[in-house]
């Protein structure tokens, strides 16, 4: 997104409006923040109404430029007020979901689009919204039956792949909903113009449904798709930064494959030409473990600590660990998780609680 969208033009009229302000989840400079307004996942885009200190609207996943414009206009709207029908129940629905309430948001989404009818120009923007509330709500049944429904009516846009996707995350194994789903992902995988990490994002799921049913070699089949379609995308990527999502996600695909050798040419080079990043060098060292190279790893996993901070560097002390674990060195092991408890211990309690637990049962197994 800042490598694609975030710099687009379109958004400078928007900008004296906002108070813009990234935020690093992994940073535990950032743990207040990200106590305060938790998100469940990232990219994670909020609206807070300075007013009151609320989220007024919440955003997960990418958006185009003027889709992100749109965005910001709904937020301004569900700050300020104004709007009637279906733009004023959509407001509503947008603070509700921005603070977490998600059952009365999806219920005031589906009320928006019964009032705007087919040809609201917030419509698929609205349905997405829906589909996102059941889904982070946990009412897998209503995501799934919603995404079903309106997907095949709509567009063939950024908005469809993202609402199949999430369907495709909700629908239950061998049901009618995966069924259609499925459909709808062949198509939205070939669309044009829409961006390379939504693509990416639906052939995950997509390969992901079929190992709900174990049929492997269906989910072998996609996952050998995506990786091809991930080498087209870094191929044609104009910068190192617009090529690293999907150089990441192509580890995640070969690794499916047992085939991590496919990745690892990418991520070398991605570490060549971001030296400061850590996640070339962490994303190296899951290659090298699924490959056995453990010494390979471990100096992977050493570069990327020397880089990360926070959370991030946290969760690479259980890797490390692993991977000595892994070499037969118990000793090492221990101190390493030993080092990440202690490191742990500097970070905000909440931020840092899980990993801290999964550090100190690898600690006593390791014992």
């Amino acid at each position: 997104m800042r490598a694609n969208v975030l710099n687009d033009p379109a958004l400078v009229k928007q900008a004296r409006q906002f108070a813009w302000l990234s935020i690093d989840s992994d940073n535990p400079v950032n743990a207040a923040f990200i106590e305060k307004f938790p998100s469940e996942g990232v990219p994670f885009f909020l609206v807070i109404d300075p007013a009151t200190n609320k989220p007024v609207l919440s955003w997960y996943g990418t958006a185009t430029a003027p889709q992100l414009g749109k965005l910001l206009e709904d937020g301004l709207r569900a700050a300020n007020g104004g709007g009637s029908g279906a733009d004023a129940l959509l407001a509503q629905a947008d603070k509700l979901n921005g603070q977490k309430d998600y059952a009365k948001a999806a219920a005031l989404y589906e009320q928006a689009l019964q009032a705007g009818g087919p040809h609201w120009p917030r419509r698929s923007r609205a349905i997405e919204s829906l589909v996102m509330a059941d889904l982070f709500g946990k009412n897998h049944a209503a995501c799934a039956a919603v995404a079903a429904r309106e997907a095949s009516a709509m567009t063939r846009d950024r908005s469809f792949v993202n609402i199949v996707d999430m369907g495709l995350q909700c629908a239950e194994a061998r049901s009618q909903e995966m069924a259609e789903l499925r459909q709808l992902a062949a198509e939205g995988v070939k669309l044009r113009g829409v961006g390379s990490d939504d693509i990416s994002g639906l052939y995950d799921d997509w390969a992901a449904s079929y190992r709900k049913d174990k049929d492997e070699a269906a989910d072998t089949r996609i996952t050998e798709e995506w990786a091809a379609y991930l080498k087209q995308a870094i191929a044609t990527a104009p910068t190192p930064e617009a090529r690293m999502s999907s150089v990441l996600t192509l580890t995640i695909a070969a690794v499916r494959m047992h085939k991590p050798e496919v990745a690892l040419p990418e991520v070398e080079r991605a570490e060549r030409d971001l030296p400061d990043d850590y996640n070339p060098p962490y994303r190296a060292a899951r290659l090298y473990i699924a490959m056995g190279r453990y010494d390979d790893a471990l100096a992977a996993c050493d570069r990327a600590i020397g880089k990360a901070s926070g959370l991030a560097k946290l969760r690479l002390y259980v890797t490390r660990g692993n991977v000595l674990q892994s070499k037969g060195d118990l000793e090492a092991a221990r101190q390493t998780y030993s080092d990440g408890l202690q490191y742990g211990r500097t970070l905000p309690e909440a931020a840092a609680a899980p990993t801290i637990k999964m550090l100190s049962e690898a600690l006593d197994k390791a014992k």
